[in-house]
């Protein structure tokens, strides 16, 4: 039934093992290109300092006169010219390489032109006979059912991990400030002064504005659980957690009350931190087992349709 389309395939396969291999050559040609061309043009330079010391020494400049006075011209000349003749081999060679590589990529280039739209052919051909065979075979029918089904589960994982990363940026910037806080609340226990008050209500409130940024985005994770049949009872209370004017209440006991309510906001995002870190765990751990288990399904239906004769 389908013995000129398999026949066809198994020819695009190997097409499709070639372009892969020459694409993978013609990236590395590309490099050792750039490579060679430096080397050119290091070495043009070098030629060109090479000639520029000849020069000196044949023409009537000081460094002549003097070589020629103390009767080592000839010497220094003679080795110079040797340097010179170094560096040209050396260029040469340079040179030689590159148009070398650049025939191997001209090449490779030629030979990818036959074997460009192997995949786009191999893919429509499993097409063909993929629609043929829903039509015909109940089991490819519910193994194209099985695999959509583990496709939309894995796409919901994903997007509930990655709302839990969006939470886990939240809380772990709101961690931060507050660390920062209470440093600086510490700080200004000990006669820190104006300044040290002002930087500690400054980190107290982005570590608020984190908090509210936390709310939401635990909000949307909570939906994103729901898609994938999991549960998240977490809540931040911040409504308790009141911002105090230690610039009119400038005593010791009113920054030990500030102290207190930043220790305990501290504690309370730290458990949420540690709790939302479980969850995405979880779901990455799940993901990936997901993964493993779309692949094999999608390498059965492939070689399902692949081999039907």
């Amino acid at each position: 039934m389908f013995e000129t389309e398999n026949t066809r395939l198994t020819e695009l396969k190997e097409s499709m093992r070639n372009k892969a291999k020459w694409e993978k050559r013609l990236q590395e040609l590309d490099v050792e290109l750039k490579t060679r061309e430096g080397e050119v043009e290091d070495w043009k330079r070098r030629l060109a300092e090479e000639e520029k010391d000849v020069d000196r020494l044949t023409g009537a400049s000081l460094s002549s006169l003097f070589y020629g006075m103390i009767g080592k011209k000839e010497e220094r000349l003679e080795r110079e010219q040797l340097e010179v003749l170094e560096a040209k081999a050396k260029y040469d060679a340079a040179v030689r390489a590159a148009e070398d590589i650049r025939k191997q990529i001209g090449d490779m280039t030629e030979l990818l032109k036959d074997v460009r739209f192997s995949d786009f052919e191999y893919e429509r051909i499993l097409k063909e006979k993929e629609s043929i065979l829903l039509r015909q075979d109940e089991k490819l029918a519910e193994l194209a059912e099985r695999r959509a089904d583990t496709e939309l589960q894995l796409k919901e994982l994903k997007e509930a991990v990655q709302a839990g990363h969006a939470v886990l940026y939240d809380l772990e910037q709101a961690r931060d400030y507050l660390q920062s806080a209470r440093n600086w609340g510490t700080y200004d226990m000990l006669g820190g002064g104006m300044m040290s008050t002002y930087l500690k209500h400054g980190k107290i409130d982005e570590a608020m504005d984190y908090i509210h940024d936390a709310q939401r985005s635990l909000s949307r994770f909570g939906k994103e659980l729901q898609d994938v049949q999991m549960n998240l009872s977490i809540e931040i209370d911040i409504g308790s957690f009141l911002r105090f004017s230690d610039y009119f209440f400038d005593g010791f006991i009113a920054d030990w009350m500030v102290q207190g309510r930043i220790k305990d906001t501290l504690n309370q995002v730290e458990d949420k931190l540690g709790a939302v870190k479980d969850v995405v765990r979880h779901l990455e751990t799940e993901a990936r087992s997901l993964e493993i288990r779309l692949s094999d399904v999608r390498r059965r239906y492939e070689s399902f349709i692949e081999q039907a004769e």
